[in-house]
């Protein structure tokens, strides 16, 4: 492999421990809206699909998960944009 070849792997790399980190926090982000859901809302009314509403709404409301949303598509575009140009510089040789 190329030194271009191996930072390119290496950004890549980063890339994916940051995805997963970021999915990581909003997954505790997202259990810790449930719970707070589940523990504020007791309607007779209350099914799984009304359940799941109520916590999108939630973490709509949520700045920190709103942000880490933008962060993932940011990340997903930038491995998006390596990939591209890992397949343009195989073209290429």
């Amino acid at each position: 492999m190329s030194h271009e070849g191996a930072e390119a792997q290496g950004g890549a790399d980063a890339v994916w421990q940051e995805l997963e980190q970021l999915r990581t926090r909003m997954a505790v982000i997202k259990d810790e809206a449930a719970a707070e859901v589940d523990r504020k809302w007791g309607s007779a009314w209350r099914t799984q699909e009304v359940f799941d509403l109520k916590v999108k709404a939630r973490l709509a409301g949520n700045d920190e998960y709103r942000l880490l949303q933008d962060r993932v598509r940011d990340a997903e575009a930038r491995l998006a944009g390596q990939a591209d140009a890992a397949s343009e510089a195989d073209s290429a040789s």
